[in-house]
């Protein structure tokens, strides 16, 4: 890390008043940190991160030294290789600032199977960290216990379910899969249904290999009824208002239960009736488009349920939906496994299958009373989750990755609605290239990275350029070292996006619908159908009848293309002042 690098971070960290994630800093002034030894360790076993030391945060970031640079750089080194199990890879440099020498130490994630890395003074439960915020945290009983189980391929979903039968799969299910399997695989053409039953995993021997009864996969897959043997093992779905407070009820509140498919569909369902639609007519028919891809919610869904840990750790926990007034959000019990990052997310063929039984049963299971097979396409779910928010004009679906749980939030609003756009003009932002509003955009919903950008249309070299140019510009603040850059808004503007999202619309015009929304666009700029639905509490489906009534008798301009849900409508009147 070069001089003006470090000063950058620094600078970054003062803004914000407080450290990254990926980034500690020590004063070291009173002698070598006997913490550390624990922040490497906290490192190795999250993202990897960057270590600065002869920094003291207590004192506003100042820049204290190091008395003896070369003397604290052989103990970390010496610290990481022999004080920690396994030894950890640690890079030093040296960093001059203003006369002062600072230490600047990147320590490297480990693969999975070495993790967790621990304090060997402590032992491998006691001495196990994490990175939380900005801090490290001792790692507890089960994440260390979940870490220990992703070193080998987990074979949960093989176990034998000893109180069920044959007689508890969905027989309908089981032919269709069957005959499939028999169309695909020669071998399978004179094979009894037990037998082929028994190759793919959906039954499995017990034990005393006496009987053979349904694995927690083939339950899953087929079961009539898992959650008889497994209570647990659900999809828990809620929607929340807008105006609701703590401890009201949900708008919905659905427990799914059943198969794996049959689970899938139910939640799609629910997502359905709680998401709000808009129709259009074309030379196809009429259409329903709803305010999120039923496709990417789909494909969110299944890889939860395909992913989601199983050991017995976690059969108490179960995948969760929840749809808010801005976004969708599916939880599932356990992180990536295997050598899968989040910065691998979206990229096509990358994938690593914990439940490696159910993901083969579930690419021959059919979705009930479809031709369409639950598991089609693997590899390609996030991906498609990505490319149907682009399509959608929606923001890259955020992603994040802990020992215990994935989460994937989706953002309903448009990247570039009307009412972003008064946001950037507000933060004196309106003015800046398209790739400049695009990534602050991104930033308004979560964060931003070199690759998002990329998956948006700019090139690696222009991305990296905006980014830069608005950290310079106070517009962003850069998350990160040299591997995992991210970044997010200042404080400042955060909050100028965050009062802008909690603004409670309110209708402020009487009269006709059609004399509110002429009214309503006279008090600014132009707005989205969505938009004006939002603000005057009219219908949807009214907006866009008296939308069309006005562009008629020339009260109002239509801009954009016409079937763009970016499409922005202005009164003609505020053309001459009025």
């Amino acid at each position: 890390m070069e001089s003006n690098e470090l000063l950058d971070v620094i600078e970054s960290m003062r803004r914000i008043g407080g450290e990254f994630d990926d980034v500690e800093l020590k004063s070291a002034a009173g002698g070598y940190p006997k913490s550390v030894v624990e922040t490497i360790v906290s490192f190795a076993n999250t993202r990897g991160g960057t270590l600065v030391l002869g920094v003291d945060e207590d004192a506003d970031f100042d820049i204290v030294g190091l008395s003896n640079a070369a003397a604290t750089r052989t103990t970390l080194v010496g610290q990481a290789a022999d004080a920690v199990v396994p030894a950890v890879p640690v890079e030093t440099d040296f960093v001059e600032i203003e006369g002062k020498v600072c230490l600047v130490a990147t320590i490297s994630e480990l693969p999975v199977h070495l993790k967790p890395a621990y304090v060997k003074t402590k032992g491998p439960w006691a001495g196990a960290y994490v990175r939380s915020g900005d801090g490290d945290r001792k790692m507890t009983t089960a994440e260390v216990e979940l870490l220990h189980a992703s070193r080998r391929q987990p074979l949960d979903d093989r176990e034998p379910v000893l109180q069920a039968s044959v007689d508890d799969l969905n027989r309908t299910a089981l032919l269709r899969s069957l005959d499939r399997l028999r169309r695909d695989v020669p071998s399978f053409a004179e094979a009894s249904d037990e037998d082929v039953l028994r190759r793919i995993g959906v039954l499995v021997f017990t034990p005393d290999r006496e009987a053979l009864v349904p694995s927690l996969a083939g339950l899953l897959a087929f079961g009539s009824f898992p959650q008889e043997f497994f209570p647990q093992l659900f999809v828990s779905f809620t929607a929340r208002g807008a105006d609701m407070a703590d401890g009201e009820r949900f708008l919905d509140n659905v427990t799914v239960r059943g198969s794996i498919p049959e689970m899938v569909a139910q939640t799609i369902a629910a997502a359905r009736r709680n998401m709000s639609a808009r129709s259009s007519v074309s030379a196809e028919g009429r259409q329903e488009r709803f305010e999120y891809s039923l496709e990417a919610v789909r494909e969110a869904v299944v890889n939860a349920l395909l992913h989601r840990d199983y050991s017995s750790l976690t059969r108490g926990t179960q995948v969760q939906v929840e749809i808010t007034p801005d976004s969708i959000v599916v939880r599932n019990p356990g992180g990536l496994y295997g050598p899968v990052s989040e910065d691998d997310l979206g990229e096509e063929g990358i994938s690593s299958s914990r439940n490696a039984t159910l993901a083969q049963i579930l690419s021959d299971t059919y979705m009930p009373a479809s031709d369409r097979l639950v598991a089609e396409n693997r590899a390609s779910g996030i991906p498609r989750i990505i490319s149907e928010a682009r399509a959608y004009g929606q923001g890259r679906p955020q992603f994040a990755n802990s020992i215990t749980q994935f989460r994937v939030t989706m953002n309903g609003s448009e990247l570039l609605s009307a009412d972003t756009l008064r946001w950037l003009a507000a933060i004196g932002a309106a003015d800046l290239g398209p790739n400049h509003r695009l990534a602050l955009a991104m930033m308004r919903q979560g964060h931003v990275t070199n690759e998002a950008l990329r998956e948006w249309g700019a090139d690696r070299i222009e991305a990296g350029a905006v980014l830069r140019e608005l950290v310079e510009a106070g517009l962003a603040v850069k998350e990160g070292g040299r591997r995992y850059a991210r970044y997010v808004l200042p404080p400042d503007v955060r909050a100028a996006a965050e009062a802008a999202r909690s603004a409670t619309p309110v209708r402020v015009h009487e009269g006709t619908p059609g004399e509110v929304l002429l009214a309503t666009l006279r008090d600014g700029q132009p707005l989205t159908a969505r938009d004006l639905s939002t603000r005057t509490q009219l219908a949807p489906s009214t907006v866009r009848w008296w939308l069309r009534k006005l562009i008629d008798k020339g009260e109002v301009e239509g801009l954009g293309a016409l079937k763009s849900p970016l499409r922005a409508y202005r009164s003609r009147s505020s053309d001459i002042g009025e």
